[in-house]
C-alpha cells in the first residue's frame, strides 16, 4: 500500500479530502478484520509504531509525534501484507 508521507501539520488542518493519516487509520481497520478486532488492531499497530498515548489523547496534542508513528507505519505498510507481518515490520511479536 502507498500513502503519502504525514506532516505534522495535517493534524491540525481540516480538510474536505481524507489526509494520509486518516487511510492510514481505515486500512489498518480494515487489516485487523475491521470492527472491535479492526480498531483494536488499530491501537497495537499505532502502539507499535511508537504512538505512546492512550485513545482519549487526540493526535493533534503531539503532532510531531504523531508524524513519526504514522511515517513508520507508512513504510511498514508498504510491504507488509498481513496484520502479523505488519507487526513484525515495527518490531512488535
Amino acid at each position: 500500500m502507498h500513502f503519502d508521507e504525514i506532516q505534522s501539520k495535517h493534524f491540525v488542518t481540516l480538510s474536505r479530502t481524507p489526509l494520509p493519516h486518516t487511510l492510514i487509520e481505515q486500512a489498518l481497520v480494515a487489516m485487523g478484520g475491521g470492527g472491535n478486532d479492526g480498531m483494536n488492531f488499530r491501537k497495537q499497530a499505532l502502539a507499535a509504531a511508537g504512538w505512546n498515548h492512550d485513545g482519549l489523547v487526540p493526535f493533534a496534542k503531539h503532532p510531531e509525534k504523531a508524524a513519526e508513528a504514522f511515517n513508520r507505519l507508512r513504510e511498514a505498510m508498504a510491504g507488509a501484507e498481513s496484520p502479523d507481518a505488519l507487526l513484525k515490520a515495527l518490531g512488535a511479536e
